[in-house]
This record gives structure tokens, sequence and C-alpha cells, in this order.
């Protein structure tokens, strides 16, 4: 049948919908006071005179309104925007308004749509000229700031604080600063420059958020939602979403400075043959490994992308041997080239490298620590602004994969001279913290042509959308204690990143500096590393306890266990922009005792971490509304919202605050009995952990190998609750902890009755049926699926006749 003109056009339009088109537009009205450019629901007002910028919502609920006026630098003098004096619409996308400066000097405001919630203001002086621009907006007495890249300060709430974002290198290295921030207000703000930039948040003036940078227009971008979490996704949906792993990137990665027999050894002891003995050494230890990488020493010079014959004699056979072992290896890189690399003479010939100022090309003597770090200011980088550069580092990058890695690791990216001249007539100081999202670009291009998506980028740098073109990141340098420059500050960074597009974050267990790093922080960091999606460490385990290295074994396969929660979580990620570990404010925002909590997250909505920063045994830890269960002992619960006093023991250290909320569902993929949620006989199955909602229903969607599954859970009905899953290939094996204590008096799957074993043992041993572990509460379920969709009842005999309770 032919389709309707309707029909044909509203297929079209919901097609580019589901390609990820949006359609968006601007709306201007005036009247005598103010100019409103309506896009969506938000709502963009400029008031006449005095100018004055306001976001609202369309029922004209304000969000952000400007303090001051904005103020361009001329000359010496700032001179703010007086008055806005008309506007017209160009087109559906551009609003020009003519505006006045206060010296009665010229400027127009370009108002774009940014997406369909969201709004970019760019804001230029007639004449030009403006060397530098700032702005103050109002702070809402009941207002917190989150964002900026990734924070150093110890904070992951940032009012009441005031800071420079200037990446640098260092111990921490700061290598990730964004002009971006979002609101409990539910609005995001960017200022788009790529230099220094400078915020207060509250500090010199509680009411006000300031910030000001050297920049030669004003260049703004405001977005709304009805929460942070739909106003960071709806921040994302223009700026990139985060692009999703691959599913082995969720085992432990390892890797090494130096010969790992030698502890501290220096960076020129490492050997290719050193990964095959580490590879196997962890084995033998019965440790999960999925990944590691190759540090400087890989390639004949910084940065040739050819082998170095010392070594690896056959790089491309070792590459292929640990593959063989299922480990897969990146190599380290840097977004440079010097006068060693045989690359050299082209990139100056050509043009391809940051310039100095007087135009010279020389790369000089490069110094490097004994730690393989550069020493000194270099004029060496990739002008990667460039797209010729950028297309010949990428055949350089295409000849290292002919070697079959991997993936890479991206070290440095944050060190580009406020002097140097790039493409384009670019300086270094305005273009200093973006260069990273150009260096992402051009490795994640490279990975994506050969790999497709099987393929793991690390790096070390990011900026603003720089979510879009790698697949993880790391912090960087750090030191192996308690420190404010170890552990702590990793934890805050992490967090802060949460905000910005970047939910795939992984940390150096046990820091960098300092080999072996004490075994207090080690284990500490561990317990943290664990519950991030990529858990990492080059501190071998064999360097420390036995009683360490059985706490470790767990971690790592707890983490590798986790593997189809953090591939459902990923899945969320790339299609929302949410971050895989969540500051509690981000799915708690109603509840304003979660907006200051800075050292707690939850893995989704499942479990709640909060990570021991220091050498005490002990912490205060706060627990929002529900019901939450304590990993180590499930029979312990607390009803939030509630803050607690954790303390398992003056000597314990294999057990930190970890918390499961009622109405969990967390899928698990179990080859052995380390972590207790299974045992050999699990392999091949999804096992299904449930904490179930007393009277309620829960629910949870699994993208793992196949998907998506829905699996939902319901108590509502008295003395029954059921588990019921989409249709799926996948044999399941329940895991349901009994929060009442009592035994079930019968388990039907698809309506009909399984048998019940007598031990854990006969039931582990195979077939469907069902086993209760009196003890632990636990309901043991094993259903074979044949492809449709199933279900699970679980039935107690009533109140008042049981027999069956403990």
């Amino acid at each position: 049948m032919k389709k309707s003109w309707f029909a044909q056009a509203w297929w079209l339009v919901a097609g580019l919908m589901s390609a990820g088109h949006v359609w968006a537009g601007i709306t201007l009205t005036e009247s005598p006071h103010d100019f409103r450019c309506a896009n969506g629901e938000t709502v963009l007002i400029i008031e006449r005179e005095p100018w004055r910028l306001r976001i609202a919502t369309a029922h004209d609920e304000t969000r952000v309104a400007d303090a001051d006026a904005p103020a361009l630098k001329i000359g010496d003098a700032w001179v703010a925007l007086a008055r806005a004096d008309s506007a017209k619409a160009e087109s559906a996308d551009v609003v020009r308004v003519a505006a006045s400066l206060a010296n009665g000097a010229r400027a127009t405001a370009e108002v774009r749509p940014y997406g369909a919630n969201g709004f970019r203001v760019i804001v230029r002086a007639a004449d030009g000229g403006v060397t530098g621009v700032r702005g103050a907006t109002m702070l809402h007495p009941m207002e917190e700031i989150y964002g900026f890249g990734e924070m150093w300060n110890g904070h992951v709430a940032q009012r009441g604080q005031a800071f420079d974002l200037w990446d640098i290198g260092g111990t921490p290295d700061e290598c990730a600063y964004m002009p971006y921030y979002v609101s409990t207000r539910n609005y995001a703000f960017l200022l788009n420059y790529g230099g220094r930039v400078h915020f207060d948040v509250g500090q010199r003036r509680a009411d006000q958020l300031t910030y000001e940078a050297p920049a030669g227009e004003l260049d703004l971008t405001f977005v709304a939602g009805d929460s942070i979490a739909t106003t960071v996704r709806h921040f994302l949906t223009e700026a990139g979403l985060p692009q999703r792993p691959p599913r082995w990137t969720f085992q432990p990665w390892f890797w090494l400075m130096a010969d790992p027999s030698q502890p501290g050894a220096k960076i020129d002891t490492l050997k290719g043959e050193h990964f095959i003995e580490m590879v196997d050494k962890l084995h033998a230890m019965g440790l999960p490994i999925g990944a590691t990488w190759f540090e400087p020493p890989w390639q004949d010079a910084r940065s040739s992308f050819k082998p170095n014959p010392a070594f690896s004699a056959d790089l491309k056979g070792l590459i292929a041997q640990l593959r063989a072992k299922g480990v897969r290896s990146l190599a380290w890189t840097v977004p440079y080239t010097t006068d060693k690399a045989s690359n050299w003479k082209e990139a100056v010939a050509k043009g391809y490298l940051a310039q100095k100022p007087d135009g010279d090309t020389s790369g000089g003597d490069v110094k490097i620590t004994a730690s393989g770090e550069l020493e000194g200011k270099y004029y060496n980088a990739i002008d990667f602004f460039n797209p010729a550069a950028a297309k010949w580092w990428e055949a350089q990058i295409d000849r290292a994969l002919d070697l079959g890695l991997a993936g890479f690791k991206l070290d440095a990216g944050q060190d580009l001279p406020e002097d140097a001249r790039l493409f384009g007539g670019r300086e270094g100081r305005d273009v200093h913290n973006s260069y990273a999202l150009e260096f992402n670009k051009v490795f994640f291009e490279a990975l994506q042509k050969r790999l497709g998506d099987d393929f793991l980028m690390v790096p070390r740098a990011a900026w603003v959308g720089s979510g879009a073109y790698t697949n993880f990141k790391w912090p960087g340098d750090l030191a192996g204690s308690f420190a404010n420059n170890g552990l702590p500050s990793s934890v805050y960074s992490s967090l802060s990143l949460a905000f910005c597009g970047l939910p795939f974050l992984s940390t150096d267990i046990g820091g960098f500096e300092n080999q072996p790093a004490p075994e207090d922080a080690w284990l500490r960091w561990a317990q943290f590393g664990a519950m991030l999606p990529g858990m990492q460490t080059l501190h071998m385990p064999w360097w420390y306890s036995e009683e360490a290295q059985t706490h470790f074994r767990y971690l790592a396969w707890l983490h590798t266990d986790l593997t189809p929660l953090w591939m459902s979580l990923a899945h969320e990620a790339a299609a929302t922009g949410a971050p895989v570990c969540r500051p509690l404010v981000w799915s708690f925002q109603d509840d304003m005792a979660t907006w200051r909590v800075d050292d707690e997250f939850t893995v989704g909505t499942s479990l709640l971490v909060a990570p021991m920063l220091n050498m005490n045994p002990d912490r205060k830890v706060y627990l929002p509304a529900g019901r939450w269960f304590d990993f180590w002992d499930e029979n312990e619960s607390y009803q939030g919202p509630v803050t607690i006093d954790w303390f398992k023991g003056w000597f314990v250290k294999d057990k930190f605050p970890l918390f499961v909320r009622e109405g969990a569902i967390i899928p698990m993929e179990i080859a052995n009995d380390v972590t207790g949620f299974g045992t050999a006989a699990s392999k091949g199955y999804v096992t299904l952990a449930i904490w179930p909602k007393a009277g309620g229903q829960s629910e949870f969607v699994l993208h793992d190998t196949e998907g998506p599954v829905r699996i939902t859970t319901d108590a509502r009905q008295a003395n029954a609750f059921v588990v019921g899953w989409d249709a799926t290939k996948r044999n399941h094996l329940l895991r349901i902890h009994d929060a009442d204590a009592h035994r079930p008096v019968s388990v039907t799957a698809d309506g009909a009755k399984l048998a019940a074993f007598d031990t854990l043992a006969a039931f582990q041993a195979g077939g469907e049926g069902w086993f209760y572990d009196a003890t632990k509460r636990n309901i043991w379920v094993r259903k074979h699926n044949s492809g449709a969709a199933g279900a699970v009842s679980l039935t107690w005999a009533p109140a008042a006749t049981t027999e069956d309770k403990r």
C-alpha cells in the first residue's frame, strides 16, 4: 500500500531522529523590554537595557542569569555590553542581535540553537581588537556546581572554590581541564576557549560565579534539562556522546615500566620478554589479565612508531604470543616526534610541527628523566590543527598497527608552549588545553578505520568532546600514597569527570611514583580501582604479602565477574552520556545531603562505593534513601537516608564500604569460586544476583553478548516473587537474597515445577533446580533457556502457617 504524504513525512522524521539527528530551530519574539529566543522547552532572554542574558524554561522559570553584563577587553580597558538594540532572525538557525558597548562602540551577538535544549551565543566587537572576555552569573542560594574536567583541588562540588584551568605536567598531571560545568539548577555552561580560563565559583562573592579568559570573542553555550542527568545528555548529544569500549577491556590491565624482578629499576631494563614472564606469572597466581602495553622502549625513538630491536627482536611475534595467551597489546605513544626519529626530517620539511615564535624548527637535544618523562620545554608537538599533518601522523600510526597492536596509551598532550605557532594562525596560548582533543581525534580515527570498534585507547589529556574520540581515560602520574597527590586526588578527579562526558575511567592502582607502592596504599587503591570500568596497575602482585595477593585476586575477579554489568552500563553511557561511576548527586539530586559528598559514588544504580582514602580502619558513609545491604554481610542492612560509622575491625584491610541497593539486579559472568557468587560450574551461565525490592518491582536491561534483554522482578504479591526476562539464548543462574529469611515451598520455571536440591554442592553439580542457603539467606535457581522469554516464580507458605521461617 502506498503511504500517505503524512505517513511518508513522519517516517522520514522518525528515521532522522533514530539516526541521531536533532530538529532544532529558534523562534524569535520581542517586546519593549527584551528579545526572546525559544528553542524547544528552553528560552534565551536578552533584556534590552541594561544588557542582561537569562536562560529560562518555557514557563519562565530562570535557570541562570547574568549578574553583570559581560565585558570585552579592548586595548587596556574592559568595556561592558550596555544594551541590545535590535534582533533579526536570519534563518531558523541564526538570530543576530545588534548591541552597543558602554563606550558607544558596536557589537553583535550571534545566537544559534545547540541541539533542541540549548543555545550558543557568540559576542564580537564590530571593530575587533578584543584580547579578553569576562562575565558573571548569579548563584542561587541553593545551588551547587560540578564539572570543569579532571579537577585536582580536592573537591568535586566546586562552590566556594576559585581556580585557573591550565593543563600542566607533574604529580599529579593536570591534563583534562574543561571550561564547562553543570549545576543543580539543571543547566550546563561552556566557555568555548581552549586556553587559560579563570573561574571563581562563589569564593569572592558567594552569590556570583565569574569567568575570565584572554579570548578574542565571547563564545558561550547554555544547555538546560530537568535534572543533571538530562542536562548532561542534552549537552553531550551535541558535543559528542561517549564511545563504548570492547568487552575485553573490562578485564584487568597490567603493565611494566622496568624489569618486574627488580622493583624500582630504570626504564632501560624493560624488555619484551618481561611481558611473557609477567603474564605467565599472573596466570599461575590465578589472576585474570586482558591487556598490557609497552612503554617507551618499544620503539627505536620517540616517536618513530618503529620497533626497537633492543626491546624485542620480533615485536610482531611477541604481540601474537601475548594474544595467544588471551592478552591484547597496546603501545605507549606521545603527540610529538624528535630529531632522533626517522620521521623527524619529513615533519620539519613539511611544516607538520608546532613552530617557535621565531619560526625556528630545530628540536634541540631532548632530555628525558629516569622514569621516561620529558624534561624541559620543546616545540616538537605535531600540529594536529593542520589537516595534512594529522593525515601524515595517521599514516605513522597505521604502520604501527601492522604489528598487531590493539590500541594505544596516549601520554602527554598537556605541554604545548604558550608562544607556539600553529596552523591557521593559532597560538599555543589559545589552544593549550583544547590541543588534547585534536590529539585524541587523530588516534581515534586511525584506530577506528583499522580496527572498527575493537580497540582500547587510553589518553592522559582530554578536553570538551574528547569522550567521542576515545573509549577510556586515565589520570596520569600520581604519588603512591594517601597524600593529596595520591589516592584521594584520583578519587576526586575521577568523580569530577563523571559530569564531563568521559564515563570510562581508570586509575593507576598504587600510583606511578615509588615502585612498589606501600602495601596499604596499593590495597586501598585496588579497592577503588576494581570498582572503576578500567582496573590497572604497574605494581606486580608478587611484590606484596600473601594476604595482599589474596585480596587483590578477589578484587581482580570481582571486577572481571562484573563484565556483563560493565557492558550494560557502557551501552547506557554511549547512548546517554551517563557516567558508569556516578557521584551521589547524579542519582539522588533531590537529596541535598548528597550535593557535597565528594568521596562516594554508585556503580550504575546498584552498588554504592565509599573508598578508604587513608590508613584509618573506619570512615563515615552517607547512604541515600532506600534500603542498603552490606556487600560483605548481606544479613546486615540500613534504611537511608542515614550516615553510618563503617568499621569492620582494627586490622581488617580486605574489606571497604560497599553496599547493594534494594531492588538491584546485577548480571555477572562467573568462572570460579573466588568471589563467592558461583563456582567453575557457573561458567557459561549469566548469573543474576538479585536483592528483591520488598513489595515492589525492579528491572535491569542487559546489553552484553546479546541484547537488549530486559530482566524484571516483581514482589507485589504476598508470598510470591517472580523474575522474568525477554527472549535470550543465554542460560541463567539466579542468586536471590531473601531478606525475610524463609525457604520457598516451591519454585517454578515457565509454569513447570523445579526440583529442590538438598545441598549447595548438589545444586552446583548441574541440572535445572533450586537450593535454599539458610545461613546466607540466598535462593539459588538454575534455568536453561530455549531462546524464548521466560520467568521463574518463587512461592512461600502463608505467613500464618509457615513452618519454614528461620
